[in-house]
């Protein structure tokens, strides 16, 4: 799972740096001027630096971007494109207007960094409207914003910084879009200028993609701050890379479960839950009987735990003696995580089908319906729930109750694949539903079979945790949270395959959720025998993604990149995207807004206790004023989004309101974790949120976002418009507003207008009402 990628990838140069902090704004005025009309303006550049300016019809000529280099020598001048030569650099550069907008496409004779585009006046800019994640308006003078942004957007790769590779900046009368066709080895940054943000770029041309332009659109449009989004979606469409929902449900058909469906971790961390031993006192007991007798499980079970079970279990033993004998709440849970833990060990498991990395996912389930059930049930009989019914997460009772509940779609997922392999009934159960089920996977990072700390995913032999990205420097790329290797997508091709197919077919799956490939990162590989392009890199993850389609599986990836929007059917991600590294008191245990943590396996605080957030973390992450839905307008009807798992709908108390008010608004789904343990306090509130969001979604998913409009100038009221006329009107303030039709819409509620049907209303408050 991915927190912060740019600690990861390989540091710009001190020399980039220098580029991108250091050019200044100046003149494009230059004799020979390459100037080109459009539509709605004229632009003129400087050949020989790069300047480049716009008129607008009937307004001032102002400077976009400022000189790349002091001015070099242009020769082989043909109409709109010339040579540049720069010092020991030489570029071949044409420049076009196509479709309304200034269309620059730059190739370097060698491996070179050009520090361009960087926009020119700073003070000329109003707000910015940029794609981090699902969108976010940034007014130019806000001293925070340039806080967050200066300190967020050190240079790091933009597929990586930027969802989709495209800002806005907004002028008086008009905006200026900036959109990267080709954003691979592109880097992007936000640098103070004068007490103002000012967005920069540099490219690297490399020896591993010789000859590949760098293409940059200028797009001239109204001073809307969608005004990019729509010129991206436009962009995506022409050049055939824009692929719909009704496409992607052709194959695989089940894509449409995802329509009105909240996504829903299932956490249970192995066979048993504590529920399942139904008689505790007497199972104790039973293991401290048997525990020397190695014909019995307990024996066997006894020798397999760790030390930390074993004294689990030493201290059940005290409590359960006697005639008023007890196992407490907190001793159950130990227990039963001993014995889950200590079950591979003391139940042989006959390989079937096994995979590098210690995987055999067929062995794994045979065992599980088979001699696992058995001894288990052979040892403790009576003592135990029937084995159909074992699980806290992905189980059978977990399935009835979200039926009882009312839940008719979701998205079910489980972190550790093993939890379908081990509850078949309840896979099968949740399908016959119309839930789709799906597991994280993941071919990001790969350790050695002997790392410390190592997760499952990583595990994939010793070829590929051998297989790690080399940068240009010839140093090993390190993997997430400085462990083993990020492994190169080409490498891990066919083991991926081999893993992929494994898991969905043992375990049943309609659903995939494969963890980093759609985040945005991509590596450039100078491995001998195997150097790879990021273009290259990234085509290699398209691949994976779209294999894992062609098995019918619902694909979905973290973040969700447009690089990949074609390939994947939603992402978790793009509404909240990860942060917390940038905020310590969220790692302070000793802080009102600590996050949480790893810790119990089966309900990690991480997902489950509620938090706060820090007030002015929350202005720039969370407050509906500074959010745009950037990402519904251009890929609403391609992609179905939420928020990063860290971050579910219920993880942060104080904008639980506004979070579910935005989730209408944007028309993107909730995202829970359950397990047994929390069924009863937050299923009623996930329900009553499904029977208000369920029927907008499933309306709604496939259609495009058509219009978002702000209503109000304190812009806490809000609308959003999508393709069939519906329409979402949001009063995020805690006061009633009145719209525009002379009605009034109650604080923190929403009103659903759908053709045909009479407006509904829902205050958010009530929805979350319930006793915790």
């Amino acid at each position: 799972m991915v927190e912060r990628m740019i600690d990861v990838v390989p540091r710009v140069a001190l020399a980039m740096v220098t580029m991108l902090l250091g050019i200044l704004p100046g003149s494009v005025l230059a004799a020979d001027a390459v100037v080109l009309a459009a539509p709605a303006g004229t632009f003129t550049i400087d050949p020989a630096t790069l300047g480049v300016s716009f008129r607008p019809d009937g307004g001032e000529e102002a400077a976009l971007a400022v000189p790349a280099m002091d001015p070099g020598q242009v020769t082989d001048r043909t109409g709109q494109g010339w040579r540049l030569a720069a010092g020991s650099d030489a570029y071949t550069i044409e420049a076009a207007v196509e479709g309304g907008a200034l269309r620059l496409s730059i190739r370097s004779d060698r491996p070179a960094t050009l520090a361009w585009p960087q926009t020119a006046d700073p003070a000329a800019i109003t707000a910015y409207a940029m794609p981090f994640g699902e969108g976010s308006y940034i007014p130019a003078d806000d001293p925070a914003w340039l806080d967050w942004l200066t300190r967020r957007y050190e240079p790091a790769d933009l597929t990586e910084q930027l969802s989709m590779p495209f800002w806005t900046e907004l002028r008086d009368d008009h905006s200026i879009t900036w959109l990267v066709e080709t954003p691979f080895n592109t880097w992007f940054a936000v640098v103070e200028d004068a007490g103002r943000p000012r967005p920069v770029l540099a490219h690297d041309f490399t020896r591993l993609a010789p000859g590949a332009p760098y293409v940059v659109r200028i797009v001239p449009g109204p001073a809307d701050p969608l005004a990019g989004a729509k010129a991206y979606r436009a962009w995506l469409q022409a050049s055939g890379g824009f692929v719909s929902l009704t496409d992607k449900i052709a194959a695989p058909p089940d894509v449409a479960r995802l329509g009105g469906g909240p996504h829903i971790y299932l956490w249970g961390k192995g066979p048993l839950k504590p529920e399942d031993v139904l008689q505790w006192r007497a199972f104790v007991r039973l293991v401290q009987q048997k525990k020397g007798d190695g014909a019995h499980l307990a024996g066997r079970l006894w020798q397999a735990f760790d030390a930390e079970g074993r004294q689990a279990f030493e201290d059940a033993f005290k409590d359960a003696a006697g005639a008023g004998g007890f196992v407490s709440a907190y001793s159950r849970a130990a227990l039963t995580r001993a014995v889950n833990d200590a079950l591979r060990r003391a139940v042989p498991m006959a390989p079937v089908d096994p995979l590098p990395g210690g995987h055999d996912p067929a062995a794994e389930a045979a065992w599980a319906a088979g001699p696992l059930r058995a001894a288990l049930t052979e040892a403790f009989g009576p003592l135990l729930a029937p084995p159909e019914r074992w699980g806290g997460g992905l189980s059978l009772d977990t399935v009835a109750a979200l039926q009882k509940a009312g839940l008719t779609h979701a998205w079910l997922g489980v972190e550790d694949w093993r939890d379908a392999l081990w509850h078949p009934e309840a896979v099968v159960a949740a399908k016959a539903a119309g839930y789709l089920v799906g597991a994280y996977d993941s071919y990001g990072s790969a350790h050695p079979l002997d790392l410390p700390e190592t997760w499952p995913t990583a595990q994939m032999g010793a070829d590929l945790a051998a297989a790690g990205y080399v940068d240009r420097n010839g140093k090993t790329v390190t993997g997430f949270a400085g462990r083993g290797v990020y492994a190169s997508a080409v490498a891990a091709e066919p083991y991926a395959r081999r893993r992929i197919a494994a898991v969905a077919k043992a375990a049943g799956l309609d659903s995939l959720f494969l963890d980093v490939d759609a985040a945005g990162l991509v590596f450039d590989d100078y491995a001998p025998g195997r150097e790879t392009s990021q273009a290259q890199d990234a085509e290699a993850r398209r691949r994976r993604l779209a294999y894992a389609a062609s098995l019918g599986l619902v694909v979905g990836s973290e973040g969700g990149s447009a690089l990949f929007a074609p390939q994947i059917a939603f992402a978790h991600g793009m509404t909240t995207q990860p942060f917390a590294w940038m905020v310590a008191e969220m790692k302070d245990k000793g802080s009102p807004f600590y996050r949480g943590n790893y810790w119990p396996p089966e309900t990690p605080s991480l997902y489950f206790s509620p938090a706060r957030l820090k007030p002015e973390i929350a202005r720039v992450v969370a407050d509906p004023r500074f959010r745009l839905p950037l990402y519904e307008i251009a890929l609403h009807d391609s992609v179905v989004t939420t928020h990063h798992w860290e971050y579910g709908s219920l993880k942060f108390s104080d904008q639980r309101e506004a979070t579910a008010l935005l989730q209408l608004l944007y028309a993107v789904p909730p995202l829970y974790h359950l397990n047994a343990s929390v069924l009863d306090g937050d299923l009623p509130m996930i329900a009553a949120y499904d029977r208000v969001f369920r029927p907008l979604h499933e309306r709604v998913f496939t259609r495009p976002m058509t219009d978002f409009a702000v209503l109000s100038p304190d812009r806490l009221l809000q609308r959003s418009t999508f393709g069939d006329g519906t329409a979402v009107t949001v009063n995020f303030d805690t006061k009633p507003r009145r719209l525009d039709d002379g009605t009034t819409l109650p604080a923190q509620a929403a009103r659903i207008a759908a053709s045909g049907q009479g407006p509904q209303v829902i205050e958010a408050g009530p929805l979350f009402r319930y006793p915790k």
